[in-house]
This record gives C-alpha cells, sequence and structure tokens, in this order.
C-alpha cells in the first residue's frame, strides 16, 4: 500500500514537472475604442461591431426599426444586454419584448430571431463555444 502511494505521489509529480516546464504565453491585454472597429452589416437594417477576445465575442449591434435578424441558432450562449428602443424577440418557443435595461440570455443551440419594434442598440456576448483564437490572433495578439 505504502509503495503504491509513493508511485502515485511520484507520478503526479513527474506530471507536475512537464507542465511547468512548458512555456505558457496567455493572450495580452488590449484596449479598443468602439468607433474604430470595423462595422458589418449581417442583415439588412443591422449594424454590427465585433471585439474577439481568447474565449468570448462580444457585438455592439444597432438595428433600423422594422428590420430583423435571420432566424438561427449557434454553439455558443449569447447573453444580450438592452441599450435603447424595443424589440421583438423569438426565442425557442417563447417570445419577448425587450428593451433598454433588459438582459436576455438565450443557451448554445436555442433557434431566435429579433425584430426591431423601433430603431434600437444592445450588446451581445457570446462564449464559449466556439474557438474565437483565430480571430483573437487577427487581431494582433
Amino acid at each position: 500500500m505504502k509503495i503504491k502511494r509513493l508511485a502515485i505521489f511520484g507520478l503526479c509529480a513527474a506530471v507536475s514537472l512537464l507542465a511547468s516546464a512548458q512555456s505558457i504565453d496567455p493572450p495580452k491585454e488590449r484596449l479598443v475604442n468602439i468607433a474604430d472597429l470595423e462595422t458589418r452589416n449581417p442583415f439588412d437594417g443591422i449594424v454590427s461591431k465585433s471585439v474577439y477576445t481568447f474565449t468570448t465575442a462580444i457585438f455592439f449591434i444597432t438595428i433600423e426599426a422594422g428590420s430583423s435578424s435571420s432566424h438561427h441558432n449557434h454553439p455558443d450562449e449569447q447573453t444580450m444586454m438592452f441599450h435603447s428602443g424595443r424589440v421583438r424577440a423569438m426565442v425557442g418557443d417563447r417570445e419577448y419584448e425587450v428593451g433598454e435595461g433588459d438582459v436576455l440570455v438565450i443557451p448554445a443551440y436555442v433557434p431566435h430571431q429579433m425584430v426591431a419594434i423601433e430603431d434600437s442598440s444592445w450588446t451581445e456576448v457570446h462564449g464559449p463555444g466556439v474557438d474565437n483564437s483565430r480571430a483573437w490572433e487577427m487581431a494582433g495578439n
């Protein structure tokens, strides 16, 4: 029994030494201004700007009244923080009217669609689920 414990301890120590011998370069911090981000138009009437971190993606969205996203889903959880306007959100088999001050959490793979009742804006945080490491590298990190 004592030999078995020593063997396990020795194995753990060896694994620990190997892991600590590897050089780990963590992602570096960065500061960006929303005004400097590339503007995309994923759908008519919708403007999106994005920042990718190593584990999440952050989107700044503005949408014109009457415009909508497609009905879609994705492998990452989506948290939406609404800043202005009103939006009809279809999430799974439910419908919500959301607006300033509301936070909507959409689990991974749940189909959803946003339709703007008024000109609106919100911030979305996606993750984890999508491997953002390539987008992070392309952003200069």
